[in-house]
């Protein structure tokens, strides 16, 4: 029987994934000692300013939330002691600040893996996550897409509208009398 502890839990971390662009999978114990308090809410902080967050969560709960959100493939990276990275807004730069974190010493947390939208991603793709645009530079490229053929299309339609008006003007200066 489920206590409503758990029940909660579930309902945050489900939550959590539906938001989420990206979630890094991590062993937080990776070197045996475990992360020191000081480190991770030195993580905590480095994430956060970036719109992102750690969470040290049960692999149960976590694969029940996972099935919740149609992220199934979330469950071949939990086993062991496990702290899931969640990227809201910028996936780009919760994966650079990961990596600059992970790239200053710590060998206590370590990437099993991560999921990009849906997609199940090995720790060594983090790197590639960093080079993704952000939000607001993939939605420039697309209404730029957008834009440029709608633009080319105004053109044709304002080019044929005005040799209609010139053959009118030719036509209306043919029919009227010269004035010489």
């Amino acid at each position: 029987m489920p206590t409503q502890r758990k029940i909660e839990t579930v309902h945050e971390l489900t939550e959590k994934l539906s938001r989420a662009q990206l979630v890094v999978v991590a062993d937080y114990r990776g070197d045996g000692r475990g992360m020191s308090v000081a480190d991770m809410t030195e993580l905590r902080r480095k994430l956060r300013e970036h719109g992102g967050e750690v969470v040290v969560a049960k692999n149960t709960l976590l694969k029940i939330a996972a099935n919740h959100t149609g992220r199934e493939a979330l469950d071949s990276l939990l086993s062991g002691p496990t702290a899931v990275t969640f990227a809201y807004d910028d996936a780009g730069k919760v994966a650079k600040a990961l990596l600059d974190y992970l790239k200053s010493g710590n060998k206590s947390f370590t990437v099993r893996g991560a999921l990009l939208g849906k997609t199940l991603l090995p720790a060594d793709a983090l790197e590639q996550v960093t080079k993704l645009p952000s939000r607001e530079q993939a939605l420039a490229q697309v209404v730029g897409g957008i834009a440029a053929p709608v633009s080319g299309v105004v053109g044709v339609l304002n080019a044929a509208i005005s040799n209609v008006l010139y053959v009118l003007q030719a036509r209306i200066d043919q029919l009227q009398p010269q004035n010489s």
